[in-house]
């Protein structure tokens, strides 16, 4: 149970792909100046973790921020504390022993998306993108690949979301000694070393 974020986050992410929107509905090109922002409260971003050996659970971020801007750069970044495993104490646990939230209190991706395949999007039209970008969890910066589907809102608004999970594993961010020790304060046999991450993120102009 990698109680990883994304992050990816968490991504995690990879959200570069969120670009191009056109005016009031149409299938106009996007207006070439101002940016968009991630609407927090219609977003979300989940992760499954599974403990001893085959018991899955899914969780999620609460707090996000993010933005877009014309020329498609892209950075979200995630709020490590708003973790919500539907359990207090084990919030409170990955918090302090995982993410060490102190020192680390946040998550991010960025990248520089194409506007180019979305520039035309008309309202409910869609298009698959496959991005690239950087995740940074504790200090530790990595590639991270995912494959997103672009969806046009009205008002000129994105949905974004994952076709396939996000891959993470807390050996690639310093994260294996916090898993271990959460591990050992609940008495589990095993904890599975990788995380799948995926998101439904919403941006508005």
């Amino acid at each position: 149970m990698k109680y990883l974020v994304l992050s990816a986050a968490l991504s995690a992410l990879a959200f570069a792909a969120v670009a191009g929107c056109s005016t009031d509905g149409g299938s106009k090109p996007m207006q070439p100046s101002g940016a968009w922002q991630l609407n927090n409260p219609a977003s979300e971003l989940r992760f499954v973790t599974t403990k001893n050996t085959n018991f899955a659970e899914v969780q999620q971020f609460k707090r996000m921020t993010g933005q877009l801007s014309a020329n498609g750069t892209i950075k979200l970044v995630i709020d490590l504390a708003s973790v919500e495993t539907q359990v207090p104490l084990r919030n409170e646990r990955m918090q302090a022993m995982l993410f060490e939230v102190a020192r680390f209190p946040s998550a991010a991706f960025e990248g520089q998306a194409d506007m180019g395949p979305i520039g035309n999007l008309a309202v409910g039209a869609s298009v698959d993108v496959d991005v690239a970008g950087q995740l940074s969890i504790r200090g530790q910066s990595k590639p991270a690949n995912a494959s997103l589907r672009v969806v046009k809102l009205r008002g000129d608004q994105l949905l974004v979301t994952t076709r396939a999970p996000i891959l993470v594993s807390a050996d690639q961010f310093d994260l294996t000694a916090g898993v271990e020790k959460l591990r050992e304060i609940m008495g589990l046999p095993n904890i599975v070393g990788t995380v799948p991450v995926s998101f439904a993120l919403v941006f508005q102009p």
